[in-house]
């Protein structure tokens, strides 16, 4: 019955299998809470301070958000899972390698883009709201940078598995396997990408994050359009993120830009970067897989 449900009725469908997961993932993330405070000894109150329980928590609440409603719309709006989560075509060598090198030369302009974005305000009409999102923003980067500190190489790959695998699995079965495709099925996919880019930057709720996760959003959609395997985006998603983790760990300190640094310093690389990027793109474009089949009029017809 799924099957034949259009784009609109699909949405909608995807929109109320989130709450729920969404509802069961703060449920189950405060039983857990309740369970670790007690078997630590510690208030309920600070376990967002300890990375292990942070670990734990990120593991299962993610899974529950992500790919739960993946695998659910998977399996009531396609024949099977793998097409679902779009793992049924063969993998290409090229375009993963186009799209790894697109990743790594898109480093120096996220760089640029969270420097613009470091200088932008809302209007002072809003300055509750840009107070409001700060405070989260630093409570965020304060959990982060607990779990993300330190010196054992045990727990660096610990947290590339929490911080970099668990996320790129879930997030791009979510956003691009489920909603991209889901909204590709009335409009062009490049369109779709940019759409999906824009509510996977709005979701992680980072003001001062918004334009470089916005630029990472579209590649990884692009990826998807042009090869038609999630597996591609997963892995670009993996590499980002496994770069930000590494460079972490051999450094001491994450990767930030200076608010007091003029965005002007930035241009040179930023054009470079997009020039490269500019180029991979193409190639990936030129290396793309076969559309897939159309899809058939009564789908259409169901949703008009």
């Amino acid at each position: 019955m799924f099957k034949q449900f259009g784009t609109l009725a699909r949405i909608g469908i995807l929109l109320f299998v989130t709450l729920v997961c969404v509802m069961t993932a703060v449920v189950v993330g405060s039983l857990i809470n309740l369970w670790y405070s007690s078997a630590a000894g510690i208030d309920y109150q600070q376990t967002a301070s300890t990375p292990t329980f942070v670990r734990i928590y990120q593991i299962v609440t993610s899974s529950i958000m992500f790919i739960v409603p993946a695998w659910l719309c998977a399996m009531m709006f396609h024949n099977n899972v793998k097409e679902g989560f779009c793992i049924n075509r063969s993998l290409k060598i090229k375009p993963l390698f186009f799209s790894l090198a697109a990743m790594a030369a898109a480093l120096p302009l996220a760089e640029f883009l969270t420097a613009v974005n470091s200088h932008l305000s809302l209007p002072e009409s809003m300055s509750g709201i840009e107070e409001w999102m700060r405070i989260q923003e630093n409570r965020a980067k304060a959990i982060t940078e607990n779990i993300l500190v330190t010196d054992n190489f045990g727990t660096y790959l610990i947290n590339i598995i929490v911080m970099a695998l668990v996320p790129a699995i879930g997030e791009e079965l979510y956003f691009r396997a489920t909603l991209q495709n889901t909204i590709a099925r009335s409009i062009n996919p490049i369109w779709a990408a940019v759409i999906t880019a824009v509510l996977f930057s709005t979701f992680h709720l980072q003001f001062y994050g918004f334009l470089p996760r916005l630029l990472l959003g579209f590649l990884l959609g692009y990826m998807l359009v042009c090869t038609q395997n999630i597996i591609v985006p997963v892995a670009a998603h993996f590499f980002n993120n496994f770069v930000a983790i590494t460079a972490n760990y051999f450094t001491g300190n994450e990767i930030q830009i200076d608010k007091n640094q003029s965005v002007v310093t930035f241009i040179p690389i930023a054009v470079i970067s997009t020039a490269a990027v500019a180029t991979l793109l193409y190639l990936l474009w030129k290396n793309r897989c076969p559309e897939k089949k159309e899809i058939k009029k009564q789908d259409f017809i169901t949703e008009n």
